[in-house]
């Protein structure tokens, strides 16, 4: 029994190290994060390194996307107060380096305050 576990272990590390050496040698378009119950998207496309925020509820809060790249120093929220259906977008181009991993969350906020409300669980990832 402690053989099989042990080696399920290690078939999980194994494939977690496999998919991070292939993730980190590409740059890689990021997937969609979309919050519907809150009102709220975004994505990442590494052509030009733009993230993107979507609003997707008239429900007077403003759609944020918290930005975080470590190997760049980027920790930041890209507001999109321009109301429902409206999309915003970020250009970093230079600003991040090649083969950077991009983290990102889709929110809700309330822009006069900069207060942010509510987010994704967890962070959605991309590589530049």
């Amino acid at each position: 029994m402690k053989i099989r576990y042990a080696a399920a272990a290690l078939l999980t590390s194994l494939a977690i190290v496999a998919t991070t050496v292939s993730t980190a040698s590409a740059s890689a378009d990021g997937g969609s994060v979309v919050d519907p119950t809150r009102g709220a998207a975004a994505w990442f496309k590494h052509d030009g390194d733009v993230i993107w925020s979507r609003d997707l509820k008239a429900d007077g809060h403003s759609a944020v996307v918290r930005v975080y790249v470590p190997s760049a120093g980027i920790a930041q929220n890209l507001w999109n107060s321009n109301g429902s259906g409206s999309t915003r977008s970020q250009i970093y181009g230079d600003a991040i380096p090649e083969g950077s991993a991009v983290y990102y969350q889709a929110c809700i906020g309330e822009y006069g305050t900069k207060e942010i409300i509510a987010c994704t669980p967890g962070w959605a990832s991309a590589v530049a």
